[in-house]
């Protein structure tokens, strides 16, 4: 049979093919392509090119003109990735050169696609005022273009508006281009019109609705470049502080973009990557990525290389390095930026010399940089607007005018708390926080040097950080889907550890869908008002009320502070620097952890006294120079969050409470008459049967269920008032959301528990590391614990570390006793404890007061 052989490459064929090459994000396949058609047009000198249909005939081919003019036009988006804006130009231009020179019908269409080119190449490299000029051009045929290039036309104009004052003012455009694109079946412009649309929201600040358009964008499935896409919603979660997950989409979209020869997005992605590097405060990894950024964008995109020059000041400002020479420099940029017409750059670029200003004591300077801007505490992402709050604050501050200094922190709290309302994602709410962590220090900074105003100063941010979304995000069947699967393939391969290797790709990606379906989950209702004295008050109040001290501590220049004593006596302490107390706590839970491991072995004992030595380090650095005595309320930073506080020596058996504001632990407040007990039993822990049967029979309406599933759980938090889980636990600190608790089915997520209905008001997981939590930088942290209580659970019982088996197993049961015979949650622990395990001192009662009035047998 004879062999079949491929059909001989046309200009048109070629033209197709490279074309393509471009939209699929393959820019050096693209030129060759596109540069072979031409010089075989010149060679041919064909009257028409077949395969490439005439834009005003679609039943007719075009003409050699018309071909040459859009193959160079073609060539033009090649060369701006490849080589930039130069080549890229001379290109577009010689084909606007030749089509002046055509028939009357069709010079006006390829004369609109020839300014059309001409504005996304100056718009993409940064000459804004360039492209606008090319634009209005453009637009004074819009009514003789067909589909695509009205599309074109809008996504061009929308491109342009976003940096403009009103970035808002885009989103019609690229609502309408994509409708065009869907009605005329065209996918790949489609999903460019809803990215870019996705990337317009989130510059608005509104993160939660871009999130959910990019899951939007990600069902529709085109050719379109993979890198755009990766870095495009890179950017969202970066403004939303989920650094690491940002770092990590920009990693792949860097590979993408390499791999397609798109050096251009390349050199992009390396300044984003430096971003992330700043926003979590590695200034020397930001400066040299931001400088590696500038050499790949040197000769390519001189707006895009001032851009990421703007990172490489930026971070040597968060250095303290040459102050004057950074607001040197910056100036420059602004008047660059602005010559170019990129006036998002520049004000971009003000914002940098203004706090550069700020930190050299010149706050007037700062202000008046300001006042040049588009007044960016409403203009611009999330973060800038926050910055731009942090400048006015400080002028203000360095001006003896703290009430105006307050007057700014409070507008940037309320702007914060109403972003974040439009969403229900845990992780989401507790990461962007990270984006006001300079804000709440600047509030303690310039609070009256009161105790009760430092502890005001601090409640509002840990208050906001900590508040539970007001309503369950809605059904979301495909989320669901994906954590069942993720699940099932988690429980397949936990004992075959070559095919969890081979599944790992797999279920690393699974989950990223997961998390990202999980951080578009719309919330509902407006956010409710920060934290008033009044407030504060009551809450001091409610403390008086319940016979309980206070112990707030708070980070305060590199210091650890403490407001604590009684509502009527508060005191502010200095504890002396932070730094020691982080190590202290950081070995405590390094012994916690290596004396778990060795209970009942031949160490143990060795390993407990070190284990007590850590505990009484901590507790004579933190705790034991108050002096406080009964019942006390812990309010710890965010970085001492999983410390088991009751564990320290002068704590020990006395009543210790914890929660992450004192407002959250005064607002809530259980006493559940004749409760329903649900104590369900993991796999794989030869005392959990035996611990749950116990808890069960403690309670008139205590039901027990062995090897458990997540259905099970689910039901059971909807069902019932107290649920103890004795599971084993698992926390991620690179990814909370995946923390977990291990069932009959595979592991139960955080994930899941943000979706289900809870009756629940007291929670208790037996289970390793449940307690423990990860703090991102802001005034959150995130955990099991932790997400039970944002979700609306009152009370949680657990450890922040591995706990034995047989500890949890005898020290539990009597807790449980304890609190059946109606003791407060707090108290029937520290009672519990007494005469117990070591470890058992572990447990800790996470939230408000919780205490049961149990029917008589």
């Amino acid at each position: 049979m004879p062999r079949a052989t491929a059909a001989p490459a046309s200009v048109g064929s070629l033209f197709l093919q490279g074309r393509s090459a471009n939209v699929e994000g393959r820019p050096a396949e693209g030129e060759r392509l596109l540069r072979r058609a031409l010089r075989m047009l010149h060679e041919q000198r064909p009257d028409r090119v077949p395969g490439m249909e005439s834009v005003v005939d679609a039943d007719g081919d075009a003409g050699a003109a018309e071909a040459e003019v859009r193959l160079l036009l073609s060539l033009s988006t090649s060369l701006v990735q490849r080589h930039g804006a130069d080549s890229a130009l001379e290109a577009a231009g010689r084909a606007l050169e030749l089509a002046e020179g055509l028939e009357p019908d069709v010079r006006v269409v390829l004369l609109a696609k020839c300014r059309l080119q001409l504005a996304m190449i100056n718009g993409r490299t940064g000459q804004t005022g360039t492209a606008l000029e090319h634009l209005e051009q453009a637009l004074t045929w819009v009514d003789q273009l067909g589909p695509a290039d009205r599309f074109e036309l809008l996504l061009s104009r929308g491109a342009v508006r976003v940096d403009g004052p009103d970035p808002s003012s885009a989103e019609p455009d690229f609502a309408q281009a994509a409708s065009i694109a869907r009605e005329h079946d065209l996918p790949v412009q489609e999903f460019m019109a809803r990215h870019n649309l996705a990337q317009t929201v989130a510059l608005s600040g509104d993160l939660p609705r871009a999130l959910r358009l990019y899951r939007d964008i990600e069902r529709l499935g085109s050719g379109a470049s993979r890198a755009v896409a990766l870095h495009g919603r890179s950017r969202t979660l970066l403004d939303a502080g989920l650094v690491d997950e940002a770092r990590d989409l920009l990693l792949r979209a860097a590979a993408e973009a390499e791999g397609t020869g798109q050096r251009l997005v390349a050199g992009e992605i390396q300044g984003d990557l430096a971003l992330a590097e700043l926003v979590e405060g590695r200034h020397e990894e930001a400066a040299e990525g931001a400088a590696r950024a500038r050499r790949l964008l040197q000769h390519r995109a001189p707006g895009l290389r001032r851009r990421a020059e703007l990172v490489l000041l930026d971070a040597r400002r968060r250095r303290g390095e040459r102050l004057g020479d950074v607001a040197r420099r910056g100036r420059a940029l602004v008047e660059a930026f602005d010559a170019d017409g990129d006036h998002v750059a520049a004000d971009l670029a003000r914002l940098v010399v203004a706090e550069a200003e700020v930190d050299r004591g010149r706050t007037a300077e700062a202000v008046r940089l300001l006042r040049a801007t588009a007044d960016l505490t409403h203009v611009g992402s999330l973060s800038t607007r926050l910055r731009a709050r942090g400048v006015l604050a400080c002028a203000a501050r360095d001006a003896d005018d703290a009430p105006t200094a307050r007057r700014h922190l409070r507008a940037a709290l309320a702007d914060l708390t109403e972003t974040l309302a439009g969403s229900s994602s845990l992780e989401l709410r507790a990461a962007t926080h990270l984006h006001a962590q300079d804000l709440a220090r600047l509030d303690l900074a310039v609070a009256p040097d009161a105790p009760r105003e430092t502890l005001l100063a601090v409640e509002r941010w840990r208050e906001a950080a900590s508040r539970s979304p007001a309503v369950l995000p809605p059904a979301d069947p495909e989320l669901a889907r994906r954590t069942t699967v993720l699940r099932h393939l988690r429980h397949q391969v936990r004992e075959d550890l070559d095919r969890a290797h081979r599944m790992r790709a797999r279920v690393r990606e699974l989950e990223r869908s997961v998390a990202a379906l999980s951080w578009s989950a719309p919330g509902q209702g407006g956010p409710r008002g920060m934290v008033t004295r009044e407030d504060l008050a009551r809450s001091l109040a409610r403390l008086a009320e319940r016979e309980t001290s206070v112990l707030y501590l708070v980070e305060s220049q590199d210091r650890l502070l403490a407001v604590a004593g009684t509502a009527r006596r508060l005191r502010t302490v200095d504890l002396g620097p932070l730094s020691p107390a982080l190590e202290e706590a950081r070995v405590l839970a390094a012994d916690l952890e290596t004396g778990a491991r060795a209970c009942g072995g031949p160490m143990e004992t060795t390993l407990q006294r070190s284990l007590q030595h850590s505990a009484r380090a901590l507790d004579d650095r933190v705790v034991r120079p108050l002096r406080l005595e009964g019942r006390v309320l812990v309010v710890p930073t965010p970085a001492l969050a999983s410390v088991p506080w009751g564990l320290l020596p002068s704590r020990r058996g006395q009543p210790t409470p914890v929660a992450p504001s004192v407002s959250g632990w005064a607002r809530g407040g259980t006493e559940v008459a004749a409760p329903t007990v649900a104590a369900l039993a993991g796999p794989e822990l030869g005392r959990a049967p035996d611990e749950v049967d116990r808890v069960a029979a403690v309670w008139p309406q205590g039901w027990a269920h062995h090897e458990t599933t997540a259905a099970e759980l689910a039901a059971a938090l909807g069902r019932h008032d107290v649920v103890h889980v004795a599971a084993h636990g698992r926390h991620r600190d690179d990814s909370p959301m995946f923390s977990s608790l291990w069932l009959a089915d595979g592991p139960y997520f955080l994930a899941d528990l943000e979706r289900q209905p809870r009756r629940a008001s007291h929670v208790v997981l037996s289970a390793c590391d449940s307690g423990r939590s990860r703090h991102r930088g802001g005034s959150a942290a995130l955990g099991l614990a932790a997400g039970l209580l944002w979700l609306g659970v009152e009370s949680v019982v657990a450890a922040p570390c591995r706990i034995p088996d047989e500890v949890a197993a005898d020290h539990l049961p009597r807790y449980h006793e304890l609190l059946a015979g109606g003791l407060p949650a707090d108290e029937a622990l520290s009672g519990a404890a007494a005469g117990a395990h070591p470890l058992a001192g572990a447990f800790v009662a996470w939230g408000a007061p919780w205490s049961a009035t149990p029917a008589q047998r």
